[in-house]
């Protein structure tokens, strides 16, 4: 997934006014560069930090996560969210964006996708943060097949780019639409019929064919200049140019490509090198040239074929096992494209976006959630605890803290400094939610509002008129008869 190289433009994009020398770094694609402009903040003392330190904690743990030092990245985003934790719009809006991009790297999509929906459905996030949020969720919806979705939001970023002070923003989303332009132009080629998750996709999840043209078109037509061009955008811009040359038939264009594939990468280097010999591979496939795609792909090293196998790769799966059966060895052919299926249904189930409340009664499984990705290890237990209880009106936070073992003080702050908010606070909010999830979707049948309410642990007329109204804008009455 070529998701590393938009979390780097959105990182630099993000810094170009607040620190100018990492946000080159990073769009000329040099993390370590980038690092180094910042970590001078890694070593001061908490009390010596100012507001503008707290930037550097971020970019220093974007670095970090795009050198692959993935628990230097997650240690430096909650020093960066302690130290904002008395702004409660800035720490929630914060712990969302850097726990989806590190989600991201995991390949956890559904989770994911709630993190950055949330930044695009908060009333506090600005402008730009709201359209790196919905670059994250095209990323998501792109890999998970749903390519309308994934249009739709780029559609939804350029508008607001538009109107944007930075020019890099508006074109990203023109370079990301190229992208998604090519890349599965590639995986429902003809010549790929048999890639299964990607035919289907095409033809479930996709505009028609002119229709998404003009989609593309729109998005990638922009009059935004940003002079000079980084780098990273440039080589980007390249590197399509020659995969889509590839992808129709054109053999002088695969050694360029292979040199890419085998040259250094700053960016989580090892996955990197590998997805981009899997692009080289399909669009060889798809260009009729079988034989550069096999031998690319029987180049790759141990690392890179333990990495093909990591979690929702399944172009990697589907590469081998085609060059199988190209070589004659159809029964090993059989089992690999086994395994491919098997990880296409496999990613596709626990991934899929999933929308909608887990009400208490109805089970105690608890869904793909990003409230508890944001927590540390331990303090996962006690959110499981307050979603399971949910219902009774005497949960409280000092008996969470007595589930695992900590004071009240200590989940507190975990809590707000993860989350953004208390445990008494998130009680609440988890309660409206089910409360109005049951209004909009008719489960209360022949309920009132007040025996709806009850049911989430609710008993106060007073206490559900005036939070409800705070957290939705409108009374529960209202969400009912519109």
């Amino acid at each position: 997934m070529f998701s590393t190289i938009y979390f780097a433009l959105c990182s630099g994009l993000a810094q170009r006014g607040t620190l100018p020398d990492y946000a080159a770094a990073i769009l000329d694609g040099a993390a370590e560069r980038a690092y180094c402009a910042v970590d001078e903040v890694i070593d001061s003392a908490a009390r010596r930090l100012g507001e503008a330190d707290v930037a550097r904690l971020v970019a220093a743990g974007d670095a970090s996560l795009l050198l692959g030092h993935d628990e230097d990245a997650e240690d430096l985003y909650r020093r960066a969210q302690k130290f904002t934790v008395n702004d409660n719009d800035r720490l929630r809006i914060m712990s969302c964006r850097n726990t989806g991009w590190q989600l991201m790297m995991r390949d956890r999509y559904a989770t994911t996708a709630k993190c950055f929906a949330r930044i695009v459905q908060d009333g506090a996030a600005t402008a730009g943060e709201r359209i790196e949020a919905l670059i994250g969720v095209a990323l998501v919806q792109h890999q998970l097949g749903l390519q309308r979705d994934a249009d739709n939001a780029l559609l939804e970023a350029a508008t607001l780019a538009d109107g944007h002070a930075e020019p890099g923003w508006r074109i990203v989303i023109g370079l990301l639409a190229r992208e998604f332009d090519v890349q599965l132009r590639i995986r429902t080629s003809t010549t790929l019929n048999d890639h299964a998750f990607w035919s289907s996709a095409q033809l479930v999840q996709t505009y028609a064919g002119n229709q998404r043209a003009e989609v593309t078109r729109k998005l990638v037509a922009t009059t935004a200049i940003l002079a000079p061009l980084p780098a990273l955008i440039a080589q980007r811009n390249d590197y399509l140019e020659r995969l889509a040359a590839l992808a129709d038939g054109d053999r002088l264009a695969a050694a360029p490509l292979i040199a890419i594939a085998h040259r250094g990468h700053n960016f989580r280097s090892g996955i990197q090198g590998l997805l981009t010999k899997i692009d080289i591979a399909l669009a060889a496939f798809a260009g009729g040239l079988d034989d550069v795609a096999e031998g690319v792909m029987g180049k790759l090293n141990r690392a890179e074929t333990d990495l093909g196998t990591r979690r929702c790769n399944f172009d990697y799966l589907y590469c081998v096992a085609r060059i199988a059966a190209r070589q004659g060895n159809p029964v090993q052919a059989l089992k690999l494209y086994a395994n491919y299926t098997a990880e296409v249904l496999r990613c596709l189930r626990s991934e899929a976006p999933e929308s909608g409340t887990v009400h208490p009664q109805a089970g105690r499984a608890l869904a793909v959630d990003d409230l508890s990705a944001r927590l540390p290890a331990k303090y996962r237990r006690a959110y499981r605890h307050i979603v399971e209880n949910l219902e009774r009106a005497d949960l409280s936070t000092r008996e969470v803290a007595a589930q695992i073992g900590v004071t009240e003080r200590a989940l507190q702050m975990t809590f707000k400094s993860s989350i953004g908010m208390t445990p008494g606070g998130l009680i609440r909010k988890l309660r409206l939610d089910g409360i109005r999830d049951d209004l909009l979707s008719g489960a209360r049948v022949n309920s009132s509002i007040v025996d709806t309410a009850s049911r989430w642990g609710v008993k106060s007329r007073s206490v559900l008129a005036k939070g409800y109204r705070r957290q939705f804008h409108e009374s529960p009455s209202e969400t009912i008869y519109g």
